[in-house]
């Protein structure tokens, strides 16, 4: 039940913003072309990954900031499947979805995250000074490092890792 209360709560801050925007994403855009829509993110505004394939997108997230009122969410659309997100770690030299030191105010929801290649990388990266960020509903599968890593894991606060699915990872959850 508190879970439930939460995540109502969570919903209602993230439809309370009036001059939120919706921003949608399909697998045909390229990582730069979706990272471009990502650094434009504003308080209140939401960023959606129609269902599908996107490869070799790798989302950097540095310091993208929402407020209390008014979280930045990036989710999946709703459906059945999560969208993909994959990267080949020997073309992409980054974590699928790399969160970027102050980075705050940040939900990122219903996606699924894999990667091929050799190189060592994590499924979700935070960093120094990360704040109020949530991670729910992720399926992190086949990553050949962490499938959640955190720098300076003392630096962050009021992270909330909740109802995800983490297997086939290289090191550890975090």
């Amino acid at each position: 039940m508190r879970v439930l209360i939460a995540t109502l709560v969570l919903l209602a801050i993230f439809a309370a913003s009036a001059s939120a925007t919706e921003y949608v994403v399909t697998p045909v855009q390229t990582s730069a072309q979706i990272n471009a829509v990502v650094a434009g993110l504003k308080p209140g505004d939401i960023l959606t990954f129609s269902a599908g394939t996107y490869n070799n997108v790798a989302l950097s997230l540095k310091g993208l900031k929402g407020t209390k009122n008014a979280w930045i969410v990036i989710r999946g659309a709703a459906g059945a499947v999560p969208p993909l997100l994959t990267i080949n770690t020997n073309v992409v030299f980054q974590a699928n979805i790399d969160i970027g030191s102050g980075t705050s105010y940040v939900a990122i929801a219903n996606l699924q995250l894999s990667q091929t290649g050799t190189r060592v990388y994590a499924g979700v990266k935070l960093h120094t000074g990360n704040n109020n960020i949530l991670l729910e509903g992720l399926t992190i599968v086949n990553i050949n490092g962490n499938g959640i890593d955190a720098l300076n894991i003392n630096s962050l606060t009021n992270i909330v890792i909740r109802d995800n699915i983490i297997a086939s990872v290289g090191l550890k959850l975090l």
